[in-house]
């Protein structure tokens, strides 16, 4: 092999998870595993039981899921932490609340770096680490922050991708009432 051929070999694996296809409406999602233990007030907002130390996305009780990947290290994330947090607050509010819930997902976060996140930002939002990526890779490598609005494929142990959006939002109360429109939760 020529030193060009290999040169080209070897960009093509580096780069080849950066280019994992990112999600599409209409895409099926797998249903994941959350690898972290959700606080008592996270559990009982997602209808999890108490003191469990992982779960799965279609262990919620919900309708639809809105998701929410994000990183401590964003400067968008953390510029638009407040924002997300009353957007959380909002839709838990409203009667669609208790049929689509909402959640984040820390990119690469430890669970102390996701803590800070919530702490440093006050936020009520449940918030959960994926420092080993696991999640953000089967979630198509996306930038952050990212939303998705998710909904339960019956029968086929995955979920269905109703919205997708890398990048804030200009206008979270529009971005909610277009999330509602999109789950179909009434």
């Amino acid at each position: 092999m020529n030193r060009l051929a290999a040169a080209l070999l070897a960009l093509l694996l580096f780069c080849a998870p950066a280019l994992a296809a990112k999600p599409k409406v209409g895409d099926i999602l797998p249903d994941m595993e959350v690898k972290a233990a959700p606080l008592p007030a996270e559990a009982a907002y997602l209808g999890l039981p108490q003191g469990l130390k992982s779960f799965r996305l279609s262990q919620i009780k919900a309708e639809a899921l809105l998701v929410e990947i994000f990183s401590m290290y964003c400067p968008r994330c953390q510029a638009s932490a407040k924002a997300v947090n009353e957007l959380f607050e909002n839709l838990a509010a409203l009667p669609q609340g208790q049929k689509l819930k909402m959640l984040g997902l820390g990119a690469g976060n430890s669970a102390f770096e996701v803590d800070t996140f919530r702490k440093k930002y006050d936020l009520t939002m449940p918030v959960f680490q994926d420092g080993d990526y696991t999640l953000h890779k089967a979630f198509g490598t996306v930038l952050t922050p990212a939303y998705m609005v998710l909904k339960p494929v019956p029968g086929a142990k995955g979920f269905q991708v109703l919205y997708f959006q890398e990048g804030t939002c200009a206008d979270y109360q529009a971005f909610l009432d277009q999330v509602l429109r999109l789950s179909g939760v009434q």
